[in-house]
């Protein structure tokens, strides 16, 4: 008879013990990225000329040399695209 109380009282003990433990604050952080479908570029080929760049205008961090426009068909974008 005394073990039976003695296993009631272990028992009652043990769920109390992990009732607490399951009780525990948990911070779960979730980071990703929303991204949309890609369009596909739909040109073959497309030349850009750079004309002439000199190494030393290069030389420094940052550096870059004039801006070229080029003409790219862009082709399945997706709804809402309004820019790429």
């Amino acid at each position: 008879m005394k073990w039976c109380k003695r296993g009631y009282v272990l028992a009652a003990i043990l769920a109390l013990a992990s009732a607490t433990i399951q009780a525990a604050d948990v911070t779960i952080t979730v980071n990703g990225k929303v991204v949309a479908k890609p369009c596909t570029v739909s040109t073959t080929n497309a030349t850009v000329d750079l004309g002439d760049l000199y190494s030393f205008s290069l030389m420094s961090a940052g550096a870059a040399s004039a801006w070229h426009d080029v003409a790219l068909e862009l082709t399945n974008c997706p709804v809402g695209t309004s820019r790429v």
